[in-house]
């Protein structure tokens, strides 16, 4: 069965059998790509653990639930809403182009648009226990820039607003979120550890739209990619990456980011590297390298973030005041735990070709 839907095959969600919905329902939520926002949130505990607030594991468990609900929410809503994209793509890669699972009729767009609408109100209720007014009316926001991502009548992501979009919810208001739980505050060490990856996030979104370009002109979805063209794309990934790097140099020297961070953080640039120099050699235009080259770029983010979480550790664990184990100790061990589980997962499961149906974009 499997081998004949791979093979291009399409079956309709009533005539596969249980087990084969069953299994692409939840190939349709993605939830491999959720280490993005528990990355995320736990690089914003970690640093304020760092900076002397005291964490709660409790309330982490609280974090990874709201943090999960609303990313399988994202992850359900876009495939609905993307359809007719993802139906006019036929160059998607194992990263890009939507799980391919609606497009295959394995399972009733209705059923993932209903499935979408149960996880908003499970993220609401859960919101309902953070007893931070200021978290709380913050959270909402990142749900609704969340939601209208894709849906109407916003639909962010089809007027070239996606990708600040994602790099704002993901890797911006989830860090400084679980930071300001905490602390009260936002510090200038989480901000210039943030700052740049949120960039970096950008950057990438990029890339991913332009694999999807094809169907996405088809479809007047109005993407960076589409509205700016393929070269000025490569051109901006290959130059913001260069001044993203830069920055964290520049940090580290003036002292804005512990020596550990920025090392850390700066080991990272080979990933970059690599995509730049196979976009710049026309690697796209070849479906094993352009997969290669989204692999990579979904990699660089929850990568710089541990790294960053590693740095932090090391930095917290020379102050000799701090104690050998902590809960800051706990959300980065769970953290990278998960992390080296998602690459290695991921590394086995790439193919060299496109068409395939096991993982797409991480939003």
């Amino acid at each position: 069965m499997e081998a004949e839907i791979e093979s291009g095959d399409t079956l309709t969600s009533t005539e596969a059998p249980r087990s084969v919905r069953l299994k692409a329902f939840v190939r349709l939520g993605r939830p491999r790509f959720l280490l993005q926002s528990a990355a995320a949130l736990g690089l914003g505990m970690l640093a304020a653990d760092h900076d002397g607030h005291p964490l709660s594991l409790g309330w982490y468990a609280v974090g990874i639930a709201l943090a999960w609900t609303s990313h399988l929410m994202v992850h359900y809503c876009n495939e609905y809403f993307d359809l007719p994209a993802d139906r006019a793509n036929s160059s998607h890669t194992q990263w890009t182009g939507g799980s391919r699972v609606l497009v295959e009729g394995l399972v009733k767009p209705e059923t993932s648009l209903s499935s979408a609408f149960v996880l908003v109100f499970a993220a609401f209720f859960i919101i309902s226990a953070v007893p931070d007014v200021v978290v709380r009316e913050f959270v909402v926001l990142l749900l609704a820039l969340a939601w209208f991502y894709t849906a109407p009548p916003f639909r962010l992501n089809y007027h070239g607003l996606g990708e600040l979009t994602s790099g704002i919810c993901l890797y911006g208001l989830v860090p400084i979120l679980s930071y300001y739980f905490y602390a009260g505050s936002v510090s200038g060490l989480l901000l210039s550890i943030v700052i740049p990856i949120l960039c970096v996030q950008v950057l990438r979104q990029f890339i991913m739209n332009l694999s999807d370009i094809e169907g996405d002109r088809k479809t007047n979805k109005r993407t960076a990619a589409v509205v700016l063209g393929p070269n000025m794309i490569v051109r901006l990934y290959t130059g913001g990456q260069v001044l993203c790097y830069l920055a964290l140099a520049v940090l580290g020297i003036v002292g804005a980011l512990p020596l550990p961070v920025t090392v850390a953080m700066l080991l990272t640039a080979a990933l970059p590297a690599w995509v730049g120099w196979k976009l710049l050699t026309g690697g796209m235009e070849k479906p094993s390298v352009a997969n290669r080259i989204t692999f990579l770029a979904s990699i660089q983010l929850p990568s710089m973030v541990c790294a960053a979480m590693t740095g932090l550790v090391i930095h917290t664990l020379l102050d000799q005041d701090q104690p050998a184990w902590n809960n800051g100790l706990t959300v980065y061990a769970i953290t990278m735990a998960i992390y080296l589980i998602w690459v290695f997962g991921l590394i086995v499961g790439v193919r060299p070709a496109t068409g395939a149906t096991q993982d797409e974009q991480a939003s």
